[in-house]
């Protein structure tokens, strides 16, 4: 296979770390026995941060991050949840050389996010199972589109340690 151009990403994705879990359950008796949870519905808002931009001898290092919001409810009842939680994420990519500015605005906005999607989402499956929920069908979320309606910025710093 042929192909004119690179197949490989200006993006490295250096590493990440969960900035926060909040995390909450309706403490009734009727949440707190229950051991079955596949009839709940999981409902997901995202949230992007701006990215920052940090110039470091070659490198163009980049911080950007996610945010879930998570409401678990019972399907036949649409009031108040069984468990809520709030997930942040923020991920280090790098880049060398210098990026057209159509070019980092893909890596920041879409990019970044849909490789820390994966990251976060395990982590609320960890949060869940850990708080004795069962596992619990988490719908794929369309990170691109979501990021799509956003006005994430890049933002530039002079330091390497914010």
């Amino acid at each position: 296979m042929s192909h004119n151009g690179s197949i490989k990403s200006d993006l490295r994705f250096e590493s990440y770390k969960i900035d926060k879990i909040d995390f909450h359950v309706q403490q009734t008796v009727s949440v707190l026995s229950s051991v079955n949870h596949s009839d709940c519905r999981v409902r997901f808002d995202l949230g992007f941060r701006d990215a920052l931009r940090i110039k470091e001898n070659e490198k163009t290092l980049y911080i950007t991050g996610l945010q879930v919001s998570l409401k678990l409810m019972k399907k036949e009842a649409d009031d108040k949840p069984i468990a809520e939680g709030n997930f942040v994420i923020t991920g280090l990519f790098s880049t060398t050389g210098e990026l057209d500015k159509k070019t980092e605005e893909s890596l920041v906005k879409y990019q970044g996010p849909a490789i820390l999607m994966p990251y976060i989402r395990a982590t609320i499956s960890y949060t869940l199972a850990g708080a004795g929920f069962s596992p619990v069908m988490m719908p794929l979320i369309n990170v691109n589109a979501a990021a799509a309606d956003t006005d994430i910025k890049v933002i530039d710093s002079n330091q390497s340690d914010t």
